[in-house]
């Protein structure tokens, strides 16, 4: 694990998602151990009580607490973004890893699943940096670290099509932030992910993992582990020359398509 026990400062970091099985928990846990006070925040209010309440007791030299957010809608985000405020300071670290991923064909795609998408994976990211970056601009920076896909640079595979334009949606986001952030401290930067071992997206859908894993360079896929280092990294000051990028976390995958 890179960075100290201490590498974030007391720093209070938002991510979304973080209560399901796989990479936001991954993340949570990874910002915990280094001393960021934590906001578990996902939209099943029992799963993000428990998850919160697991860290916590994991970390007993920080703090972590649960938010119930549906990260698609904007008078919660809202409301967590207040209490976080309330509760544990200004928001300095930004984790958008909240996606929902419902593959089908353009040609009898039900556009209330579009709208789901664009609102959850795209909506949702720019509505947590506008709500959370004037507080970073006023407490001297900060760091958001957007969870995206190189699914943009191979056209979503035929039948992620909405995935795919919403991350690409998030990319741009992420390089506009990164411009408008940089002269007040706050940096913005992206993981592009491709296959990530032990997620729910990736146990419901193997045959994706085994289509893919012949064209990976490195011969295996990434874990929500190496993702979560990646994560950390950009969210540190070790990184603090790097925004505006978007760091592929595939295995090499992503050159092969």
């Amino acid at each position: 694990m890179g960075g100290g026990s201490s590498e974030f400062q007391g720093r209070v970091a938002l991510v979304t998602a973080a209560a399901g099985r796989g990479l936001g928990q991954t993340v949570a846990r990874r910002l915990a151990a280094g001393g960021a006070r934590v906001v578990v925040s996902d939209i099943h209010p029992r799963r993000t009580a428990e998850v919160a309440e697991q860290i916590a007791s994991e970390h007993p030299r920080t703090e972590v607490i649960g938010l119930p957010l549906d990260a698609g809608d904007r008078a919660a985000i809202d409301d967590v973004v207040a209490e976080t405020t309330r509760r544990l300071g200004p928001i300095r670290i930004l984790i958008n890893n909240a996606a929902i991923n419902v593959v089908g064909s353009i040609f009898d795609y039900d556009p209330a699943d579009w709208d789901w998408c664009v609102r959850v994976n795209l909506s949702g990211p720019w509505y947590l940096c506008r709500a959370t970056m004037p507080a970073m601009r006023d407490a001297g920076g900060g760091a958001i670290v957007n969870i995206s896909s190189y699914a943009p640079d191979v056209g979503g595979f035929g039948r992620e099509g909405a995935y795919a334009v919403t991350k690409g949606g998030l990319n741009v986001l992420t390089r506009s932030c990164a411009h408008e952030g940089g002269p007040h401290g706050i940096r913005c930067n992206a993981v592009s992910m491709g296959v990530v071992t032990g997620t729910k997206f990736i146990d419901d859908n193997p045959e994706i993992a085994e289509r893919l894993l012949p064209q990976t360079p490195l011969g295996e896929h990434a874990t929500a582990d190496s993702v979560a280092e990646a994560v950390a990294y950009l969210a540190s000051e070790r990184a603090r020359h790097v925004t505006g990028e978007i760091l592929n976390v595939a295995g090499g995958t992503y050159m092969r398509n």
